[in-house]
C-alpha cells in the first residue's frame, strides 16, 4: 500500500513562493493501477516524485510498501529517509518518463541490464533477467540494437523492461505516454495493463490526458492547484463529476459529453412542441435494460428518444438517452419514480417546459 497523509511541497523561485502540494492525502491499494490527472501545473509530477522521495516534500507522512519514508516525531519533527537508505527502497520502485531516458550508446540489452551492473549480481543471472524482460515487453527480437533504430512506443517498451529490472512491487509513470502515437499510446497501455495482472505491480499513472485514465486505471485523483479536488473509482467519475475541472478533462474525450448541448437545440427540441425533456443515465446494470417500452406501456405516457450514445469505461458501459416525455402531468410523475426507485436509472431535467 502507498499512503500520503497531508504532504506539503513548496518551491522557493527568486521572486515568488510556489505551492505544489497543498496538503494532500491518498491511499493507493497494493496491485492496482491508480491514475492522477491534472493540467501542467497542478501538481501530479510533484506527488509522484515525492512517493520515491525525488523531491522531498516539506512536511507530511509518505509510506511504500510499509516502510515509512518520511514522517513527523512526537515534536512534530518532520524527518526523512536518508539518501543512502533511500537506494534500497527506490529499487521497489520503478519509474518511466515521457522522453524514455535511454542511453543512446548502448544496445537494448545494455539500457535494460544498467540497473542490474552495480547490484553485485553475477553476468549469468544478469542475461537471464534482461531475456525474461524482453520477453515480457516483446521485444527478444531488438536485443542488439540501439535506441536510434527503434520507435517511439519500442523505446517506452525498453524504459519499462528496465523500471522492471529489480522486480518492484510500484512502477511511476510520469506522462509515460504523452511523446507517443495513439496506437502506441494504446500499446503501451494495454502493456502496462497486463503487467498489473501478470506481476501483481502497483502502477501509478501521471497524465493530463483522461482517454489514459478511462482506459486503464481502476480509481483516479483529480488534481488542481497542488491540492486533489475530486478522487474514486473511475467508473463514479465519469458517470458523475463534481468539480468543473473533472467535467472539463471528461469533455474533452467522453462520447457523451455533447449530449446536454445538443439535447437544448430546437432542432433536437422546441419547447413548444409540448413534453418534458429529460436526459436518462443508465450506470452498469441498467444499461441493457428495455426501460422505454416497459415505462409507455405501464404508464401510458410516449417517450421518445431524440438523443442516445453509451460510453465503455474498463469494458463497463455508461449511457445516456435525452427523451421527451409526453402524457399526463400525473403519468409522468409516476413514471419518473418508477425509473429512479425501481430501475435504479437517473434522470435529469433539462426541460420542464410545455406548449
Amino acid at each position: 500500500m502507498i499512503k500520503l497523509d497531508s504532504v506539503k511541497k513548496t518551491y522557493h523561485l527568486k521572486n515568488s513562493d510556489v505551492e505544489a502540494l497543498k496538503d494532500v492525502s491518498l491511499t493507493i491499494e497494493d496491485g492496482s493501477i491508480y491514475g492522477v490527472i491534472g493540467y501542467s501545473g497542478a501538481g501530479k509530477s510533484t506527488l509522484v516524485r515525492c512517493i520515491n522521495l525525488l523531491e522531498v516534500p516539506d512536511a507530511g507522512t509518505i509510506t511504500v510498501n510499509g516502510t515509512q519514508l518520511t514522517w513527523h516525531d512526537e515534536n512534530g519533527t518532520f524527518h526523512r529517509k536518508s539518501n543512502h537508505e533511500m537506494k534500497k527502497v527506490r529499487k521497489g520502485i520503478g519509474m518511466i518518463f515521457q522522453h524514455f531516458n535511454l542511453l543512446d550508446r548502448s544496445t537494448v540489452f545494455d539500457n535494460i541490464a544498467y540497473p542490474l551492473k552495480y547490484s553485485g549480481i553475477k553476468k549469468e543471472e544478469i542475461d537471464k533477467r534482461v531475456t525474461e524482460l524482453l520477453e515480457l515487453v516483446d521485444l527478444s527480437d531488438k536485443r542488439n540494437v540501439y535506441p536510434s533504430q527503434l520507435s517511439g512506443g519500442q523505446k517506452q517498451r525498453v524504459a519499462i523492461a528496465r523500471a522492471l529490472a529489480n522486480n518492484p512491487k510500484v512502477l511511476l509513470s510520469d506522462e509515460a505516454t504523452s511523446a507517443l502515437d495513439p496506437e502506441a499510446t494504446a500499446s503501451i497501455l494495454a502493456l502496462l495493463k497486463e503487467l498489473n495482472q501478470k506481476l501483481g505491480i502497483t502502477i501509478i499513472i501521471i497524465t493530463h490526458e483522461m482517454s489514459v485514465i478511462k482506459s486503464i486505471c481502476k480509481r483516479v485523483a483529480v488534481m488542481e492547484h497542488g491540492q486533489v479536488v475530486e478522487e474514486g473509482e473511475v467508473y463514479n467519475i465519469f458517470a458523475e463529476p463534481k468539480k468543473a475541472i473533472t467535467k472539463k478533462f471528461i469533455a474533452s474525450q467522453s462520447s457523451l459529453a455533447k449530449i446536454d448541448t445538443l439535447a437544448k437545440d430546437k432542432n433536437f427540441f422546441n419547447p413548444t412542441d409540448g413534453g418534458r425533456l429529460v436526459k436518462l443515465t443508465f450506470l452498469r446494470d441498467s444499461v441493457d435494460e428495455s426501460l422505454i417500452s416497459d415505462v409507455s406501456s405501464k404508464f401510458f405516457i410516449k417517450m421518445n428518444i431524440l438523443l442516445a450514445n453509451v460510453d465503455m469505461i474498463q469494458d463497463e458501459a455508461l449511457g445516456e438517452i435525452i427523451v421527451v416525455l409526453k402524457g399526463a402531468d400525473d403519468d409522468i410523475e409516476r413514471a419518473v419514480t418508477y425509473i429512479i426507485e425501481e430501475r435504479k436509472v437517473r434522470i435529469t431535467d433539462i426541460s420542464t417546459k410545455e406548449a
